[in-house]
């Protein structure tokens, strides 16, 4: 954990330029969806959802410690309350609802893909897919409410038994606690939070997989089909469906991506008890990027048709120019 007023510091004012650059993303994204004509498919609003719950958890991480209880001890920056305390972990605890918008996509593209679903058959059970998802975030941030849990960790408030390193009652030997707020807090992280990450983590590798096996599969009867004749396998054959898996396993690595160092953090907690400063540090910074992730990934056709018509462009000027097409349009 943070020690010295230098670290401290660190986590306090690093995550704000991540979460900021997250949720600036994912209003541009919200826009994209919204304002530009055309038709909306499933696929638009799944993202459209995914992005409005970034958006909620990306703005609280921003404040980072401002809204923590003035006089923590160990607390760079801290100048709230326990209300602003509790309020920053309610709208964070949207991005629970964003890792499951990460579920639904994978469903999405199984669908689409595996079983080769239309829109018109997906529609019907769309509105499953996002109240599973919205329901977890507001569930638990409800509950969490109910049961005192959002109390500082550090860098922020979030799912914690107050004070931090407080004797919960699970963990004592009488029952007994020393906790003023959010008694047995660490069970209820892995309740309300990790246990349905990781699920979800093990679900959407599995779901890319079978994306991968059956786009891989058919891609293998094309060319025994056309193997040995002269005819040139249409280019849209296969095309489309590598497509489309293309863009799913770009969603589902930047799902990855994003929860490494968290995953590694908590696992470190649960392994030596004490995790060292830097991963507190990458934890901070890179846990509000999903929204940046996001954009990229919404416009990544666009990106990589212009990319086609002007491979003389540099990466980072051919990404900026698209997207200035985007919201032109």
């Amino acid at each position: 954990m943070a020690t010295t007023v230098g670290q401290q510091m660190a986590v306090a004012i690093a995550p704000k330029f991540t979460a900021a650059a997250s949720a600036i993303s994912s209003t541009i994204t919200i826009f994209l969806i919204t304002c530009r004509s055309g038709e909306k498919r499933t696929y638009h609003r799944l993202v459209l959802g995914m992005s409005m719950c970034d958006l909620s958890a990306s703005a609280a991480w921003f404040f980072t410690t401002w809204p923590i209880p003035r006089g923590t001890p160990g607390v760079y920056g801290a100048m709230g309350n326990q209300q602003t305390c509790s309020a920053q972990a309610f709208f964070a605890q949207f991005s629970l609802s964003t890792v499951m918008y990460n579920a639904s996509l994978a469903i999405y593209y199984v669908l689409v893909i595996v079983k080769g679903w239309k829109d018109k058959d997906i529609v019907k059970i769309e509105p499953f897919l996002h109240a599973n998802a919205i329901a977890w975030g507001l569930g638990t941030g409800l509950a969490s409410l109910a049961l005192t849990l959002f109390n500082p960790v550090g860098w922020d408030c979030w799912l914690s038994a107050a004070p931090l390193g407080c004797q919960e009652s699970w963990n004592s030997p009488d029952g007994t606690t020393t906790c003023e707020r959010g008694d047995n807090g660490s069970i209820y992280q892995w309740a309300f939070y990790y246990a349905p990450l990781w699920f979800v983590i093990i679900l959407v590798a599995c779901l890319l997989y079978w994306v991968y096996h059956d786009v891989s599969a058919h891609e293998r009867r094309v060319r025994e089909q056309y193997q040995g004749t002269l005819s040139i396998i249409p280019s849209n054959t296969i095309s489309n469906d590598k497509k489309i898996a293309g863009q799913a396993a770009a969603y589902i690595g930047s799902f990855f991506f994003t929860w490494l160092f968290p995953t590694i953090f908590q696992l470190v907690i649960v392994t030596m008890g004490n995790p060292p400063w830097i991963l507190l540090f990458l934890t901070a910074l890179f846990v509000p990027i999903q929204g940046i992730f996001i954009l990229v990934i919404f416009i990544r056709p666009a990106y990589l048709k212009y990319r086609r018509t002007h491979p003389e462009k540099l990466f980072i000027a051919a990404w900026f120019r698209t997207l200035r097409q985007e919201i032109a349009k």
